[in-house]
């Protein structure tokens, strides 16, 4: 990735819907050149899409926990796949230290949290400790090019 990579991926990360024009303009290339140039990043999994970014807040997701998780013996890849099918969790990290997942959930409400909570209870060979945020301080999604 040279040096026009980034300033491309620069350009879209402060707005996914640039047209390519413009970015051929600003950098003094040919749309084609920055076609194909997306389509390297797109097809060497640099450029993962374009997606919307959605305020959860506005949307009803009041609630967002952060959950610790600490599996016992050998059953991580099958605790995995259970935690992977909860509609409610929108991130799993693989973490070192003394939890082996930190999640990240959002619900509507604290009937919908009460729920999840029990229902994660349930996974045997695992325990769970959960913390709700009480404010975001932070939140980007752009990585420094």
């Amino acid at each position: 990735m040279d040096d026009l990579d980034k300033r491309i991926l620069r350009e879209l990360q402060n707005d996914a819907r640039v047209p390519f024009r413009k970015i051929s303009e600003a950098h003094g290339v040919s749309i084609g050149t920055v076609h194909n140039r997306l389509k390297k990043l797109k097809d060497d999994g640099i450029l993962k899409g374009f997606i919307p970014i959605l305020d959860d807040q506005k949307l009803g997701y009041t609630i967002v926990a952060l959950v610790y998780v600490k599996i016992e013996g050998g059953h991580l890849q099958s605790i995995e796949e259970q935690l992977g099918k909860f509609n409610e969790i929108n991130v799993i990290f693989k973490t070192s230290g003394i939890y082996d997942l930190v999640l990240i959930a959002r619900f509507q409400n604290m009937i919908d949290f009460s729920n999840f909570n029990n229902k994660i209870s349930k996974i045997t060979n695992m325990k769970a400790e959960t913390n709700i945020v009480l404010d975001t301080l932070k939140d980007e999604y752009f990585i420094k090019l």
